[in-house]
């Protein structure tokens, strides 16, 4: 569930008010640029995967599943985005209720999907960097029939362990009947507390430990390359780089806060009105970083993904060539310039000429000598 996204204000106490207007237009203005700038490049990762590149090795299966994970959150972010900018434009009162359940409705389930794509997109990262180590070690080749096929096996049970685990959560909060406001947003202490515990089981098993693996990947990975040589190290460089900023810039920030306002949300009487207004001023900083994961994978694809910067390369390359070759044929069809002398008075120079060419042959052999 997201904390702090249901009304335009949270009450804590009688005194403890804050508004959280801010929030509408913040999502607003940032799932815009998520989902255009991350459904462009996406797509584009897709079709050069599927299409254009070496599609039987073991870090593009990991990648496409990476893609895809992403889009399914991108292709609902207009949902929430309908759902906050009406809210932040107030046209939810002037709203018939059918229409404000059906926009709350689609919120919740780009909720649910958010939280489908995130996981899915930790496993496959942890997945791609254990990979990248089995690879680095010589213990698996990168185009092994055997290897690409557990491969694909273990991409499908990444998705049914995630997408099986979100419906188990909604069955659990279902039978405890939990309530909910707004976009996913739990009303009451009973419902908190529910979450609180559920957030601690997800925290351990889909965070903490895919990002335990991770260190220690890279970890060993940092030892195989500082044994060879300087050229083969740029690509598995460059995942440590990417996959570390990734997790620590989306994910890691997200956890944390998420964990410290459910635990200050469950006791009350814990935290001040100030520190409650900062959390859930966090909320919004941390759910757009985690957001905007979905335009950093595709830097992963261009320097991590076997032949994708090549099929760049030879896509610009034909785009130039196609463009030299319509300019060739441009300026060969087109007819030869002619230029006419302006009417006027002519110049001594044209005087000089005209005389010169009135001389008698005598007279212009003995100039030319």
């Amino acid at each position: 569930m997201e904390r702090g996204e249901g009304n335009s204000s949270v009450l804590q106490g009688p005194n403890c008010t804050h508004s959280e207007e801010y929030k509408f237009t913040t999502y607003t203005v940032v799932f815009s640029l998520v989902f255009i700038f991350g459904l462009l490049a996406n797509v584009g990762a897709l079709y050069v995967f599927c299409k254009l590149s070496v599609k039987n090795r073991l870090s593009t299966i990991f990648l496409i599943h990476l893609a895809v994970s992403d889009l399914i959150f991108i292709l609902t972010l207009p949902l929430r985005i309908a759902f906050y900018f009406s809210d932040s434009t107030g046209m939810q009162e002037s709203l018939p209720s059918s229409t404000v359940l059906h926009l709350t409705l689609a919120c919740r389930f780009s909720t649910f999907m958010f939280y489908i794509s995130m996981y899915c997109s930790i496993f496959f990262l942890t997945a791609l960097s254990m990979c990248r180590y089995l690879v680095l070690a010589g213990r698996v080749r990168l185009q092994n029939s055997k290897a690409c096929k557990w491969a694909h096996f273990l991409c499908w049970g990444i998705w049914v362990f995630v997408v099986g685990g979100n419906i188990l959560y909604l069955a659990i909060t279902s039978g405890f009947s939990m309530r909910a406001e707004g976009c996913l947003e739990p009303a009451g202490k009973d419902s908190w507390a529910l979450l609180y515990h559920l957030n601690l089981v997800v925290l351990v098993i889909c965070f903490l430990l895919p990002l335990t693996v991770v260190l220690i990947c890279y970890s060993l990975m940092i030892r195989h390359i500082l044994r060879i040589r300087a050229g083969q190290r740029q690509r598995d460089v460059a995942l440590i780089c990417l996959v570390l900023l990734i997790f620590c810039l989306c994910f890691l920030p997200y956890h944390i806060q998420r964990t410290l306002h459910l635990h200050y949300m469950m006791q009350e009487h814990m935290a001040t009105c100030q520190l409650l207004a900062t959390l859930q001023k966090s909320v919004v900083a941390t759910l757009c970083f985690a957001a905007v994961n979905s335009c950093l994978d595709p830097l992963l694809f261009l320097f991590v993904g076997h032949g994708f910067k090549a099929v760049i390369n030879k896509l610009i390359a034909h785009v130039h060539l196609s463009c030299a070759l319509e300019n060739t044929s441009l300026s060969s069809t087109a007819p030869a310039v002619v230029q006419l002398p302006l009417v006027g008075e002519p110049n001594t120079t044209d005087r000089d000429q005209a005389s010169s060419r009135e001389l008698p042959l005598s007279q212009k052999s003995d100039t030319d000598a």
